[in-house]
C-alpha cells in the first residue's frame, strides 16, 4: 500500500458512516473532489492532505501520520499497516514541570514545541518533565501526554491539580465523590489519599515520550 493509499485509508476512517456528500457539506468540501480522492482517481499528496486538515480543522498530522509511519517502516524493511484507531494530534507541551524530590510541583516553566500523538481528545496537551523523582517510568526530559476528555482508568496514571496549587502525577487506585486515592509512580512514596474538595481536575495520561519525539 503506497503513502496516498494510506492517506486514503485514513480519510476513510474519518468519514465514517457518514456519505461522501454529508461528510463533504458538514465541512464545505467539493464532493466530486472528495469522492475523487476517495476512488483514487486523485493522488492524496501532501499538499492535498494539508488542505483538508485545514479546512476539516483537524491538528496533528491526521493524514499526512500515516504516511510518515509508513516512509519510517519503508525505511527500516518493514511493511506496515496503518492505525486507524485514533487519528494522530498535536499535543502542545504547557511547560516544564519542574519536581520536586517527592515528585511534586507548583508551578511549570515556560517552554515551547509539541509532539504528536494517537489521540481523539480535541484538548489533549503535554509536559515536559525536569527530575528524576518519577524515574524510571518517566524520566528527566521527557513528555507525557495528557487526555481531559479522557475517562478515568484505575491502574494507570492521572495528572492532580490541587487547590493549593500542588501538582503531581499519580498511579490512580480508584476514584469516588468523596476521596481519590493514589499510588506514587516511584517505591519512595507510598499511597495517597486526597478528599475530593482537595482536587481542582483529574486528567488521564495518555502516554509518555522520549524528548526526541519533540518538535520545536
Amino acid at each position: 500500500m503506497n503513502i496516498s493509499q494510506l492517506r486514503v485509508e485514513a480519510l476513510r476512517a474519518l468519514i465514517g458512516d457518514l456519505k461522501t456528500k454529508e461528510f463533504a457539506d458538514r465541512y464545505n468540501l467539493d464532493p466530486s473532489y472528495l469522492s475523487q480522492l476517495l476512488n483514487g482517481h486523485r493522488p492524496l499528496g501532501d499538499k492535498a492532505a494539508k488542505n483538508l486538515e485545514d479546512k476539516i480543522g483537524l491538528t496533528g498530522g491526521t493524514l499526512l501520520m500515516p504516511a510518515r509511519s509508513a516512509q519510517d517502516g519503508l525505511a527500516l524493511g518493514i511493511d506496515q499497516a496503518p492505525s486507524l484507531i485514533n487519528p494522530f494530534r498535536r499535543a502542545p507541551i504547557q511547560g516544564v514541570a519542574q519536581l520536586k524530590q517527592d515528585g511534586f510541583w507548583d508551578e511549570l516553566a515556560p517552554a515551547t514545541g509539541w509532539v504528536d500523538v494517537p489521540t481523539s481528545d480535541p484538548a489533549v496537551y503535554s509536559l515536559r518533565i525536569k527530575g528524576d523523582a518519577l524515574a524510571p517510568a518517566i524520566r528527566n526530559g521527557w513528555v507525557v501526554w495528557c487526555e481531559p476528555k479522557h475517562e478515568l482508568v484505575p491502574g494507570e496514571y492521572v495528572v492532580i491539580y490541587c487547590t493549593n496549587g500542588q501538582c503531581m502525577i499519580k498511579e490512580l487506585l480508584y476514584s469516588n465523590v468523596d476521596e481519590v486515592s493514589l499510588m506514587s509512580v516511584n517505591d519512595g512514596y507510598g499511597r495517597l489519599n486526597i478528599p475530593r474538595s482537595d482536587i481542582v481536575k483529574i486528567h488521564y495520561v495518555g502516554g509518555i515520550v522520549p524528548p526526541s519525539q519533540v518538535t520545536e
